[in-house]
């Protein structure tokens, strides 16, 4: 799929009903990878990390999760671009499970919001079928095993290998892993399983609809993301007036 460029992070030229289309064709044709749900961050970080860089860019798909992902496409003149949320992402394979025989194997968090997010899988998407639903303990990537891992994925087999570790340590994870798997796609979707779970609120709808979402979850976890939002709110400012100007 074609990408444009913030830097030297490319993003995939998608919007949500265009992934879920090419989504089914690569599981169909076996064109299997990792995807990225990616926002305003993750493209701060990978324009500083080479080695993140390269995992985000040589992905399945690295789709626009952050709006202002999504403003800089616009300004580029790309107007089929439109925002592909983890969120909406999550509930437009779960509801395709039946029609396309999708199953599904839940994979981050903590044991409490894995169960309950399970366990609301199954009563709202009841033709989702669920293979697995692991919470890993907290380790550095180099503790994984991996081999293991994929052996355990390979025999259950599912469609997809969902990942809530959070930026970047779930793409680092996915692309160590994906190679070695056979019949599945890992999608990396940070917080979305606590937001299904109920664990973590996430924010209004008005404030996504504008693009204040980081700042929004700044605000309900200073200390985690303040130093983050210091560094990347001002970079990707620039970046979407680069973007304006420069067209």
């Amino acid at each position: 799929m074609e990408r444009y460029n913030i830097g030297l992070f490319k993003v995939s030229r998608t919007n949500l009903s265009h992934t879920l289309d090419y989504i089914s064709n690569s599981i169909k044709s076996k064109n299997l990878g990792y995807i990225c749900v990616s926002n305003g961050r993750v493209a701060y970080q990978s324009n500083h990390d080479p080695d993140y860089c390269a995992i985000q860019n040589n992905s399945l798909l690295t789709v626009p999760d952050g709006k202002p992902l999504v403003w800089i496409a616009h300004n580029k003149g790309l107007g089929d671009v439109g925002q592909v949320a983890g969120n909406e992402l999550f509930h437009g394979l779960l509801n395709d499970s039946k029609k396309n025989g999708y199953s599904h194997f839940f994979y981050g968090s903590t044991q409490d919001t894995i169960d309950k997010m399970r366990k609301r899988v199954v009563n709202e998407y009841p033709d989702a079928l669920v293979v697995g639903a692991v919470s890993p303990p907290f380790q550095p990537i180099e503790d994984y095993d991996i081999d293991g891992l994929a052996d355990e994925i390979n025999r259950l087999s599912p469609s997809f290998f969902w990942v809530g570790l959070g930026a970047p340590k779930q793409e680092r994870l996915m692309a160590l892993l994906q190679p070695k798997l056979k019949n599945t796609i890992c999608i990396g979707v940070g917080l979305v399983f606590e937001y299904y779970a109920g664990t973590v609120k996430r924010a209004p709808k008005w404030a996504r609809k504008m693009g204040l979402e980081a700042l929004v979850n700044c605000l309900q976890q200073p200390v985690k993301r303040g130093k983050r939002m210091i560094k990347t709110g001002p970079w990707i400012i620039g970046e979407i007036l680069k973007s304006k100007f420069d067209n």
